[in-house]
């Protein structure tokens, strides 16, 4: 018990403390009133007590964000591996030797030299052809011309109609005449004919020649890959299952109405059709016979 009233006396302490704190007096001193007074009056101002009020405060913290950085992967390729064989080179080694006497040195040097060789080469020679020469020849004939002539038509009336007769007429007919016509003749001549002739063909021999360099030979090397085996697959197959389908029809129904509908029938309206009746009409045509040479 003893501390729990150290406590009490402590608390009671501190808010006289805060009070006399927060309070304080003014002495106003003597009022003038015009006379002689013994009158003072003194004013206690009390502070307000500051209440507690939540204070929110920014903290800032950490933040982590995911940001892709790509990143290489360094791969392994195959690279050519290049090993140093050692081969044997022969090198020449110059020795001197002593020359009496200054001799001339022949060299021979080729040039090259035109040789004309008559190459048969082929030649087209044009050979005029026989063809016909048709040449116009003016015979006078006469052309047919129609007159016109009334087109009977045929009427279901008992009427008497004259019946007209074709009455006979002259006919022309043409007659071919012969006519000459002159044909040049060609003379025959002798053309040349292409004849054989031997051309030597040089044939590429090849020649294997030593070089006092080593000389890289590419060999195939096999790399294995893989072959894709076919393998069985379990799949299902589906059945066809038959299922009933409804399809609507429509029927028409009848529907009493309590007033009079008008049905509209077709009346038939005869009408005149001239239908045109077919008639032979001779056409004179001019003929002309070929001549065949």
């Amino acid at each position: 018990m003893k501390p729990l009233v150290f406590v009490a006396f402590l608390v009671l302490a501190a808010v006289a403390e805060e009070k006399t704190q927060n309070s304080f007096n003014l002495d106003v001193g003597e009022i003038d009133l015009g006379h002689h007074t013994d009158i003072k009056k003194t004013v206690t101002f009390y502070k307000g007590i500051p209440e507690p009020y939540p204070v929110e405060k920014h903290i800032g913290f950490p933040v982590l964000k995911h940001v892709p950085i790509p990143v290489e992967v360094k791969v392994p390729h195959p690279y050519p591996v290049e090993k140093e064989v050692l081969v044997p080179v022969k090198k020449f080694v110059k020795v001197g030797y002593a020359v009496p006497k200054p001799y001339p040195v022949e060299k021979k040097v080729k040039i090259p030299v035109k040789v004309y060789v008559d190459k048969p080469y082929p030649i087209k020679v044009y050979v005029d052809k026989p063809y016909a020469v048709e040449k116009p020849v003016h015979v006078p004939y006469k052309v047919f011309v129609p007159h016109p002539y009334p087109v009977l038509k045929k009427i279901p009336v008992a009427v008497k109609v004259p019946v007209h007769v074709h009455k006979p007429y002259p006919v022309y007919k043409n007659v071919p005449v012969p006519v000459k016509v002159y044909v040049y003749k060609y003379v025959p001549k002798y053309v040349e004919k292409p004849y054989p002739v031997n051309v030597e063909k040089k044939i590429p021999v090849p020649v294997e020649k030593y070089v006092p360099y080593p000389v890289k030979v590419p060999v195939e090397r096999l790399v294995p890959y893989k072959i894709e085996k076919p393998f069985p697959v379990p799949v299902k197959e589906f059945v066809k299952v038959p299922y009933p389908v409804y399809k609507e029809v429509k029927v028409p129904v009848e529907k009493l109405v309590g007033y009079p509908v008008k049905i509209e029938v077709e009346n038939p309206v005869p009408i005149e059709i001239n239908k045109p009746v077919p008639y032979i009409v001779e056409k004179v045509v001019p003929y002309y016979k070929s001549a065949k040479w």
